[in-house]
């Protein structure tokens, strides 16, 4: 029975729930400065992502929601704003804060995951969040994962990209990693988790260009989940 452990947000919770609460509660004031909401999201997100994996390798590890609120007003300031309290207040920041427990599924997961365990494939989820939000996240799209097939960083100390985040996964799984697969809408992950023994799938719907002259090549590169979901089930089947 093959395994398919799924990075969680980014790949199968998608963003656009923070990026409507940013650009309802302060989009006007960021346009004032030219700064789009969706790409104040992502220089907000991946600097986070960023600060999280560097805490992380130096023995300095702090869950993601504790980062992603201190850089707030560190990120408004590099995007250009001299003052980002003038942009932002506290009152904003808990607003995103709290929306950020809002986040749902794309709206493929749930037929992917249907049609994954159909042809055999036990899911799993690894992710830099914390199990509780993760499971959060399941509830506001009406999906249910086992407790025991969630993994989150937080549980271990140590969060992605750090090998041994995904050499524990791999002894997890009931074959100890024979027939495993991971999938993740970032290459960054998918590189990780190569190196650490998984066959890899990634999909574009969140990075759109895979820059395989960095990361190299996954085993998949597939375009939305579905696409992601057939591949995967056409190449088990060819090993």
């Amino acid at each position: 029975m093959p395994d398919i452990v799924f990075d969680i947000i980014g790949t199968c919770i998608g963003y656009e729930v923070m990026i409507d609460a940013i650009t309802h509660r302060i989009g006007d004031k960021l346009n004032k400065f030219n700064c789009n909401p969706e790409l104040f999201f992502n220089a907000w997100g991946t600097a986070c992502e960023r600060d999280f994996a560097y805490l992380s390798q130096i023995g300095h590890y702090h869950p993601t929601r504790k980062i992603l609120k201190s850089i707030f007003f560190r990120t408004l300031y590099q995007a250009g704003i001299d003052d980002p309290r003038n942009v932002a207040s506290e009152e904003d920041l808990e607003y995103l804060c709290d929306e950020w427990l809002k986040l749902t599924c794309r709206p493929e997961l749930p037929t992917l995951w249907k049609l994954l365990q159909e042809n055999g494939f036990t899911i799993w989820c690894l992710t830099d969040g914390d199990a509780e939000r993760v499971k959060g996240y399941f509830k506001n799209s009406n999906l249910t994962m086992p407790d025991e097939n969630i993994v989150s960083c937080d549980s271990l100390g140590i969060g992605k990209p750090t090998p041994e985040v995904y050499t524990y996964m791999l002894d997890k799984l009931p074959n100890k990693g024979k027939d495993a697969w991971f999938g993740a809408a970032h290459m960054w992950d998918c590189c990780a988790a190569k190196k650490a023994g998984f066959r890899t799938a990634w999909t574009n719907v969140y990075e759109k260009y895979p820059c395989e002259d960095i990361f190299g090549t996954p085993d998949i590169i597939a375009g939305d989940l579905l696409d992601l979901g057939k591949k995967l089930i056409t190449a088990q089947q060819s090993l």
